[in-house]
């Protein structure tokens, strides 16, 4: 006999008419019971409840990887994140519907947490299942269902709970279920996060284990969820004082509670415990192959093995859905002249904009448009000018010898130099190691080189690539490119330190702990601390002290850390500062062959960009509306 049949809820599956309101099991097919006969099927139904994992650190996949604006695309390539970052965002057919799986997203994740669902409800039965296992899977899939909830959540707001699957006695009202409000919606995910980590292993590194959920991703994802919900777009958000259903239920808290970063800055603590705990750090090692290079290289090469080198110490979860050789072709510059055939392996379309080129800080730790010396020396007014004197002395780490490039490029922090490649700029590593004679070097306005040489060919429209998101390993020649796998970062221990250091702030105002978390990572980067390098170099030498200061330097911190790993898009809408993406694009000019034309700063969207608060939350889809009278839509929608 049949296992029971469960219902697909009509507002999450839209390719159901609306009088197809069962998932029936046709005789043909294997049930439920066939699913979880023995330990082997229920291990794919497992895998399957993985499956559905949406595809982060994905340029297609992932909104947040192309659709914000520290990154822009040339016109021929066709992702529909593009259109979420020039703000086309509609109502009919949303871009990168993960509500219904459509439009560019690769994944139903009603769909998943219904497989969860049945998972959990089933996995008791398994007869040859030991009992280590089951617990650990079960707290697994916990974890699973309450990541696809945030990830919902982080998109459209208040969402529904779905704990269970409706049973096939459940009437027409039942199924038209409703969004429940924030707060109800964050204690269920954070309750169900916790509850899955007291069952989960810890940091697992080994073989087909990798990637496996642990107690430290369930704890870390846990922490994150809470900054979220303290954050200004979901506590106390006036701007959505209007989304109220039908019961009368307002979905988003109107009150600010600072309480809420408290209850975050102690979660984000007993995650970093735990993390240090089990043996969890920065990434601070020096790989063997330029243990002999200049100091330069190797401050640069340790940051970008901080995502390259795969399950290393500062990594807490790394995701493997997603084939980062697709990152490396996108991020990696055309440093030499490639066979055709090799031009579509490096596809170098990738391309920084120059806001985040201008973020990064000077070689002193402070913003260059705060930097006194940058100031004083006319570095600052100058920066988007060629620089009349080539590179000479110590530039010839960072610039190539005897060249000339802009004032921008000079006098910057370590990060920037193996974050960004630019114009005339060393490209450490990729098979070339013998400093200075056997390195490359970036030449964008060289056709046959990074620049544009026709419209079938990947280039970049800024001037500018990801150094940052490939491994300096990667072996480039003129007909060949050798790939090194990592898995995405999807959370690293950087991240959960900015996130501290946030709430924190928030709940208390500046500390030394706070600095303690901050200095930290900016010692790796080769920097002073936060109160040394503002009260020696900044025009603004008092900002570490007070809250709304180091507010914005918090914020400069993780946008230039985590830069072009998927942060920064969602950080700039739980912060409310969904204005910043209104400044239009720029780079330089690609079409530019000589450096007069290439160094002109340039507007590089189609069409102005344009966003408004509408745009901090996803439009749930027309037709789910129509089906379901008890949704309401979100604001601007």
């Amino acid at each position: 006999m049949k296992k029971k049949v469960y219902i697909i809820l009509i507002v999450i599956l839209s390719s159901f008419t609306s009088c197809d309101y069962l998932d029936v099991v046709p005789d043909n097919i294997a049930t439920i019971e066939y699913a979880f006969r023995n330990r082997t099927e229920a291990e794919k139904y497992l895998f399957t409840c993985y499956g559905y994992l949406p595809g982060q650190g994905s340029l297609y996949w992932d909104p947040a990887m192309s659709g914000s604006d520290d990154s822009w695309f040339h016109q021929f390539v066709p992702w529909t994140t593009r259109n979420i970052a020039m703000g086309r965002q509609n109502g009919s057919d949303p871009y990168m519907n993960y509500w219904d799986g459509t439009n560019g997203a690769n994944k139903n994740l009603w769909q998943g947490i219904r497989d969860c669902n049945i998972f959990l409800e089933n996995i008791e039965t398994v007869i040859d299942l030991p009992a280590y296992e089951r617990k650990r899977w079960t707290a697994e899939v916990k974890f699973i269902k309450a990541f696809y909830h945030f990830y919902l959540f982080r998109m459209y707001g208040p969402i529904p709970i779905i704990d269970k699957n409706l049973p096939i006695s459940a009437g027409v009202d039942e199924v038209k279920i409703y969004r429940e409000p924030v707060d109800e919606v964050v204690t269920y995910i954070i309750n169900l996060m916790e509850e899955a980590a007291l069952d989960l292993p810890e940091d697992v590194v080994e073989g087909t284990e990798a990637g496996r959920i642990t107690n430290l991703i369930a704890m870390s994802m846990r922490a994150k969820v809470l900054v979220y919900a303290a954050s200004p777009l979901f506590n106390g958000n006036a701007n959505y004082a209007g989304i109220i259903d039908n019961r009368g239920v307002q979905l988003f808290p109107q009150t600010y509670d600072e309480n809420k970063w408290k209850i975050a800055a102690d979660a984000c603590k007993e995650a970093i415990d735990i993390c240090h705990e089990q043996g969890k750090l920065l990434y601070n090692l020096v790989d063997v192959q330029v243990a002999n290079a200049p100091e330069p290289f190797k401050l640069q090469t340790t940051y970008r093995q901080t995502i390259c080198d795969r399950w290393n110490q500062e990594l807490i979860w790394g995701g493997t859905n997603v084939e980062c050789s697709d990152l490396s072709k996108q991020a990696q510059a055309k440093i030499m002249t490639l066979t055709t055939d090799n031009r579509f392996s490096v596809i170098s379309e990738w391309g920084p904009t120059m806001r985040i080129v201008e973020s990064y800080y000077s070689k002193n730790g402070v913003p260059i448009d705060e930097d006194i010396e940058w100031s004083s020396k006319g570095w600052y007014s100058n920066r988007f000018e060629i620089r009349s004197t080539p590179s000479s002395g110590d530039e010839k780490y960072y610039v190539k010898e005897g060249e000339k490039t802009a004032y921008l490029h000079y006098n910057r922090e370590s990060r920037f130099y193996a974050s960004i490649g630019f114009d005339r700029g060393i490209y450490f590593g990729n098979g070339y190691y013998s400093f200075p004679d056997n390195v490359k070097h970036c030449e964008f306005f060289a056709k046959e080189y990074s620049g544009l040489a026709s419209s079938s060919d990947g280039f970049s429209i800024t001037g500018y690539s990801v150094k940052k998101m490939h491994s300096f390993k990667n072996a480039l020649t003129a007909d060949s490119y050798k790939v090194e796998y990592y898995p995405f970062p999807i959370i690293r221990l950087a991240d959960l330190y900015l996130l501290y250091a946030e709430a924190m702030n928030e709940a208390n105002g500046p500390s030394s702990e706070i600095l303690t978390y901050l200095d930290a990572i900016r010692d790796r980067a080769g920097l002073k601390g936060v109160k040394e390098s503002w009260s020696m170099y900044s025009n603004m030498p008092n900002k570490p002290d007070s809250k709304d200061g180091l507010r914005d330097i918090i914020h400069h911190e993780r946008n230039i850390e985590l830069a072009f790993e998927g942060k920064r898009f969602w950080d700039i809408r739980r912060w409310k500062q969904i204005s910043e993406l209104n400044i239009q694009p720029k780079g330089w000019n690609t079409l530019g062959d000589n450096p007069d034309d290439f160094y002109k700063l340039t507007n590089i969207a189609l069409i102005p960009v344009e966003f408004s608060v509408r745009d901090y939350l996803w439009p749930i889809r027309e037709y789910d509306m129509l089906v379901n009278k008890n949704l309401v839509q979100n604001y601007g929608w």
